[in-house]
């Protein structure tokens, strides 16, 4: 039955009332009864964490809730996770598990055969034999590319012939899975939706591509594609198509023929050129053509009127096309890292402009025009050859993000308080080495990056900042802190790497809702007690300093998970860092340790937490050399 900690049903539906994120741990049934179906159907957040060795088929259905619910079970050795999604689909993940085929037991097991997605990702998978036992999959996930790019495959090869045999199948991932080519045979994927292959071997798309009637999504980013061929053009029902980072020279005429196309990614590869006809893409909203060559737009290229973004960083560009200002539905534009030396007053006219990024190119004088641009959101301007801001500046009223760093600018002008909406401020490498008096009155500001400006002091009223989270102080002159710093309540990131400090200053230990903090290369030779007040502090960076103890009120730091002291002269750890059950990285490199050494150190809190044991029994007389005055820290914390 259920667990004897919860007693029973009833019990646990009073933790389910109390909770609402009860976690169930059921013992070895040989099927589900009728009661804990019942009890589930009623509860609105569960994880089901179990060890059915079958589950009713009945049960699935019961498992229809707003969350996410996971079941565990274990087939021909091997854990199982069936869970149900939010989408209300459920399951089959296998992925990391050392795969190197799939068994059969699992295929053949009836309640497998209800799901509609498996996840096979980050195995060492040679084929998918008997994946076709699984009627009803609707997503299969042979690889997986995740949000952040990583990708997780196999060693497939090519592609199963077991999809084809799936007939209900509307996204396919094999991405990462070795494979050299696609298949004619891919045209039977007949009711095929998403279909990606990322970061394999693929040097050509096959013609047969066209027959897929369903296919709205095509991601072959990361292959050695080098063309984009005619008969695209024939992919009526695709609408978004992704090629970045391949060997990429040519995109046919034909190609933007595809009338449905409303996203295309081809960043990362060879072109010089976008084809006369690119104008004929008239439902496209989004153009990522970063990181190519392209040195100019074709004249057709205003005949894009749907398009809200358009990306063109990392080119060869020397001046903004004179099609940009035409195009009206423009959102988000962005030119970083070209060699446009001016920019067209007509881009003014981009009424519906909210970001625009023109930061590392050579613009001699900042575009007064945009002052017009009423939605401008954020801009991004820093790293060209201007040294002054003019004071239209100040009528962008609505601008949240401002890049302005690398500049050599010395003041800021006086309307520059105006940006009172202003979040987020880079004035990082310009010479502000008085800090502007206008920052000040930003009151809504969340995170100011001031590296690298030779400052020597903060004012006072620094404080008044009050919704400041993140400050970046690096590479300045810094010896000391104003003591009102610790009213900045919000604040929960502080970098002061590379200043000139000795000690660190007693208004940055009381400033208690920091959640990382460094003080790297300051040329710190002791650090005070106080330092144990940063209670809610995560990670602590003080490599590269002079000191040779740490206090033993770092036991006052109880969310710390990284403490990181490298290239300095402690020789010793306080036992009380023991107490501090959540950290699980301590860098304490290039120091001179003895107590405990190294190889210890490097270990983790496991062997450190034995030494310091192994040295308490092993005290013949008195108290440990490292006993803890309870009192003497909670004073000082």
């Amino acid at each position: 039955g259920i667990n004897a900690e919860y007693g029973n049903m009833e019990r646990l539906q009073r933790i389910s009332d109390r909770t609402r994120k009860p976690v169930i741990k059921a013992n070895s049934y040989q099927e589900v009864p009728s009661d804990f179906i019942d009890m589930i159907h009623r509860m609105k957040n569960i994880n089901l964490f179990s060890s059915f060795n079958l589950l009713k088929p009945d049960l699935m259905p019961y498992l229809n809730l707003k969350s996410a619910i996971e079941v565990s079970t274990t087939i021909a050795g091997t854990q199982v996770e069936i869970k149900h999604r939010s989408d209300g689909k459920y399951g089959i993940d296998l992925s990391s598990r050392g795969l190197t085929h799939l068994p059969e037991e699992i295929c053949f097991n009836s309640n497998m055969q209800q799901c509609s997605w498996i996840n096979l990702a980050q195995n060492k998978l040679e084929s998918v034999e008997h994946l076709e036992v699984l009627m009803h999959l609707q997503e299969v996930y042979i690889g997986r590319v995740l949000e952040h790019g990583t990708v997780h495959g196999n060693r497939i090869g090519k592609l199963p012939t077991e999809v084809f045999q799936l007939p209900f199948l509307k996204i396919l991932d094999i991405s990462g899975c070795m494979l050299k080519e696609l298949p004619g045979t891919i045209k039977n994927l007949g009711n095929i939706e998403v279909l990606s292959a990322a970061r394999n071997k693929i040097t050509e798309i096959p013609i047969e591509i066209e027959q897929l009637g369903t296919l709205r999504t095509l991601n072959l980013d990361g292959n050695l594609l080098t063309e984009l061929p005619d008969f695209l053009s024939r992919c009526h029902s695709l609408r978004k198509l992704s090629v970045k980072n391949n060997r990429i020279g040519v995109i046919c005429d034909e190609v933007p023929m595809m009338e449905g196309l409303e996203v295309l990614n081809v960043h990362g590869n060879m072109l010089i050129s976008l084809p006369e006809a690119f104008g004929e893409f008239m439902n496209l909203s989004i153009l990522i053509a970063s990181d190519n060559k392209l040195r100019g737009l074709p004249a057709t290229f205003e005949g894009l009127t749907n398009l809200q973004v358009l990306g063109l960083e990392k080119n060869m560009f020397k001046f903004l096309p004179v099609c940009i200002p035409k195009m009206d539905n423009l959102r988000m534009l962005s030119f970083n890292f070209n060699e446009i030396t001016e920019v067209s007053e007509d881009v003014g006219q981009l009424k519906k402009l909210d970001r625009l990024w023109l930061e590392g190119n050579k613009i001699s004088m900042f575009p007064e025009t945009l002052a017009l641009a009423p939605e401008l959101d954020d801009l991004k301007i820093g790293g060209n050859d201007f040294t002054g801001l003019p004071d239209c500046i100040g009528q962008l009223y609505g601008m949240r993000d401002l890049n302005i760093c690398n500049l050599k600018l010395i003041r800021l002008p006086d309307t520059f308080e105006w940006l009172y909406n202003l979040q987020r401020l880079d004035v990082s490498h310009n010479n502000l080495s008085v800090f502007p008096p206008e920052i000040l009155q930003l009151k809504a500001l969340r995170e100011l990056q001031y590296a690298g400006n030779a400052l020597k002091q903060l004012p006072e009223g620094i404080s008044v900042l009050e919704n400041l989270h993140v400050l970046n102080l690096k590479e300045n002159q810094l010896r000391d802190m104003p003591e009102s710093f610790s009213q900045l309540k919000l604040l929960n990131i502080l970098d002061l790497t590379a200043n000139q400090f000795r000690e660190i200053p007693l208004s940055v230990c009381s400033t208690i809702s920091l959640k990382y903090l460094d003080f790297s290369n300051c040329h710190i030779s002791t650090l005070p007690v106080e330092l144990g007040r940063l209670r809610n502090l995560r990670s602590l960076i003080l490599d590269n300093n002079t000191f040779d103890t740490l206090p033993e009120t770092i036991y006052g730091m109880q969310e710390l998970t990284e403490l990181r002291f490298a290239d300095n002269g402690v020789s010793a750890l306080p036992a009380e860092i023991v107490r501090l059950g959540k950290i699980c990285v301590i860098d304490a490199s290039k120091n001179p340790m003895e107590d405990p050494g190294h190889t210890i150190i490097s270990g983790g809190m496991g062997p450190i937490k034995e030494y310091f044991q192994r040295k308490l029994f092993s005290s013949k007389s008195g108290p440990p050399a490292f006993h803890v005055d309870v009192r003497g820290i909670r004073a000082a914390v």
